[in-house]
């Protein structure tokens, strides 16, 4: 039995735009995980506070700096995720103009 061939649809978008859509909603996805991994470093203590370090004084009290490594990967997928689906939802809004544009094109004026 043979396989029916189905036709194309006229108003699919083409390879290369394809492509370039998911080139940027990659690259906003990467860099939106930079940033969220940026915004928990920079606001991440790495040593004791002042309070603590003149606390040291007192015999059996040390100081603890908690690790930030799995706030850090955690605000680096939420801002992966929230990036890449914002891209993604003005991708899709892209190409749903782009292809409605080509396929309803201007018509040429005929002069008289």
């Amino acid at each position: 039995m043979p396989a029916e061939i189905t036709p194309e649809h006229p108003n699919l978008p083409r390879r290369g735009a394809l492509g370039a859509m998911f080139a940027a909603i990659s690259i906003s996805g990467v860099l939106g995980g930079l940033i969220g991994y940026a915004l928990v470093a920079s606001t991440c203590p790495t040593t004791a506070t002042r309070a603590e370090r003149m606390l040291e004084q007192v015999r059996g009290f040390q100081a603890h700096v908690p690790s930030c490594a799995w706030k850090e990967l955690g605000a680096a997928v939420l801002g992966t995720v929230i990036a890449a689906l914002g891209a993604a939802t003005i991708a899709v809004l892209v190409m749903r103009a782009h292809t409605e544009w080509r396929s309803h094109a201007p018509t040429r004026a005929r002069s008289a």
